[in-house]
């Protein structure tokens, strides 16, 4: 890795904390180390691992976040980053963005460049962020917990958290005064195609984002709501991908899905931005 990349994570250890023990983290030598020894070394594959004993997710393996880069880079999900992207003008060049979840980092990657703001995209899985890191960009990728956070309080003019989990607590102290969540969650025809495939209930008649929506309000006030939905072609290696990356198909037998059946995919999609009120976190 280029000595300029390792100098990025040095540059950004005001902005980190330890995982282990809560301390600050400062440069030493080419690493990052707390006032208590413990002590990070900057991959050379240009990321950073913060958490003690990554154990893999089952299903979210190297082959599941490959299939999403490839969906990724195909466009599925360019108008899902057109409505984040609408969100966030307000922010200077200087405000440092927060990717909780980011996968392969495809939205992280697109808001660097799109918006030129200092971004930091985390995830709990190692394979999502050596795909993410990979032939080197200006993102800091952290390998970390979203339940535990290696960042300083009020670091965070604004988190996104795109189709993955959340913690409202964490989120809040990651985020200045001011700050905003960005939040996508499902629409209602989200993958519907998939889910008539695998046989499942049709998503229209079984699934509904409001308790999500719901939970987001006992934390925060939600300022805005956005659709964003798109019905697209595929073709065989792509229809493969999405089987390959969807939550939908865990427990099911690739093999024996009618692959061939599925021609279009829709991806739908409700962007919440939300700005936190102490009285309810």
């Amino acid at each position: 890795m280029a000595r300029s990349r390792i100098q990025a994570y040095l540059d950004l250890a005001p902005a980190l904390r330890c995982p282990l023990c809560g301390s600050a983290l400062h440069a030493e030598g080419g690493s990052l180390a707390c006032s208590r020894a413990h002590r990070f070394d900057i991959s050379a594959k240009g990321f950073l691992t913060l958490v003690p004993n990554v154990a893999p997710l089952k299903g979210y393996d190297a082959a599941f976040f490959e299939s999403r880069a490839r969906i990724m880079d195909a466009g599925f999900y360019h108008h899902v980053l057109d409505a984040i992207l609408q969100e966030l003008p307000y922010l200077a060049a200087g405000s440092t963005v927060v990717d909780a979840g980011c996968g392969e980092g495809y939205y992280a990657k697109s808001i660097r460049q799109r918006t030129g703001c200092r971004t930091i995209g985390i995830d709990y899985s190692k394979d999502a962020i050596r795909i993410a890191a990979r032939g080197g960009n200006a993102v800091h990728w952290l390998v970390a917990d979203l339940a535990h956070m290696p960042l300083a309080a009020n670091t965070a003019a604004c988190i996104i958290n795109v189709f993955t989990p959340a913690n409202y607590q964490e989120f809040q102290r990651v985020l200045a005064p001011g700050g905003t969540l960005v939040k996508v969650v499902p629409g209602s025809r989200h993958m519907q195609e998939l889910r008539a495939l695998t046989g499942k209930p049709s998503i229209d008649n079984a699934y509904s984002n409001e308790p999500i929506v719901s939970h987001l309000e006992r934390h925060a006030e939600i300022l805005a709501r956005t659709r964003a939905a798109q019905t697209l072609p595929v073709d065989g290696e792509q229809a493969r991908d999405l089987v390959r990356m969807s939550p939908v198909t865990f427990g099911c037998n690739a093999n024996e899905l009618e692959i061939g059946r599925l021609t279009q995919i829709t991806v739908d999609a409700e962007v919440l931005v939300a700005r936190f009120d102490d009285s309810k976190v």
